[in-house]
């Protein structure tokens, strides 16, 4: 694994000359090991056992009487999805699991593509344990799910446009729900764009304002960047982009660009300064986005990815027989 990630970090240095950053690295792992494989390494077993015991905190932070009704007996239970789409969110489901002394044995893989009504996985353990997990294990699993079905979507729409550079998410994340949400994006085989603030230094229009123009900006920007991090900068026309070029950024952002506007202002920043990345932003949508695809755009950042993406349906139903009862599809 440490020699694909240096290949993929060689391949990136040659395309653009200068340092590999961490989406890069994330987007070509995700593209050669496949949809959701080995990607569960990414997440800190520290930090996952920290967001489980918040979200069961939260749900449960003190007396659970619907235990008493359940019991503490052996069960077992049945996950089925009832809406297709593509399953991301297998570690998280079995952090929640693990932690109430319970098994999941899973029959798909994670980054599967689902079919209504799918037998997914099983879990096992004490009653009353099953359900205490129950709401949180599923909403979690349908919220992930549901992000990786939408960057998977977006992905086969630039891709049947021929075009081949980077679909990413944006930090419009859920507040404590960011880890989740960036991992769903990567499993439906998106970028998932800077994780946070320390993952690149984006200049934006306040930046700049603050800063007293771009050139300023741009220039306290590659100071506090160093060697370590790239710097993008926010641009609303083509002389803000020239400026933010010349002023030392690596990338720049196209930001509400129509496509009318964005392809000949993107082929004009290349032609003068063609290391530059150019990623466009702004009212991209599933719809759309074949229209922002263009030779000289080298991501399309999607804000709707982690915003709008609806949830996929799953239900976890106990069984007390060997033959698990199949659920219902409720069509809206």
């Amino acid at each position: 694994r440490l020699q694909w990630l240096r290949a993929d970090r060689l391949t990136c240095e040659k395309r653009q000359g200068k340092h590999v950053s961490v989406t890069a690295l994330l987007c070509g792992l995700s593209r050669r090991w496949g949809k959701g494989s080995g990607l569960a390494l990414l997440l800190p077993p520290v930090t996952l056992a920290a967001l489980v015991d918040s979200w069961l905190r939260e749900d449960c932070p003190g007396l659970n009487y619907a235990a008493l009704v359940s019991g503490a007996g052996p069960s077992q239970a049945v996950l089925w999805a009832k809406s297709p789409g593509v399953l991301a969110g297998q570690p998280f489901f079995d952090a929640i699991f693990t932690q109430l002394n319970c098994q999941v044995s899973w029959f798909l893989p994670e980054g599967s593509k689902l079919v209504p009504v799918a037998r997914v996985a099983e879990v096992r353990g004490p009653a009353h344990c099953l359900l205490l997990g129950e709401r949180v294990a599923l909403n979690t699993l349908a919220r992930c799910s549901g992000i990786a079905s939408a960057a998977a979507a977006a992905v086969e729409a630039a891709r049947g446009a021929g075009w081949t550079g980077h679909v990413a998410g944006t930090r419009k994340t859920t507040p404590g729900f960011r880890l989740v949400e960036k991992y769903g994006l990567l499993v439906g085989g998106a970028a998932s764009h800077r994780y946070d603030l320390g993952g690149l230094v984006m200049v934006k229009d306040n930046h700049v304002v603050a800063a007293g123009g771009v050139e300023k900006a741009v220039r306290a920007a590659r100071q506090a960047a160093d060697f370590a991090l790239k710097v993008e900068v926010e641009c609303s026309s083509l002389q803000e982009a020239v400026q933010a070029a010349e002023a030392g950024a690596d990338l720049v952002l196209l930001d509400n660009f129509k496509p009318k506007e964005l392809h000949p202002t993107a082929a004009a920043l290349k032609a003068q300064f063609p290391s530059v990345a150019v990623e466009a932003s702004g009212g991209i949508t599933l719809d759309n986005l074949p229209q922002f695809c263009g030779p000289h755009i080298d991501v399309i950042s999607m804000g709707m990815l982690t915003q709008a993406a609806p949830a996929l349906d799953f239900s976890l139903k106990l069984f007390a027989k060997e033959a698990a009862p199949v659920p219902k599809i409720h069509w809206s």
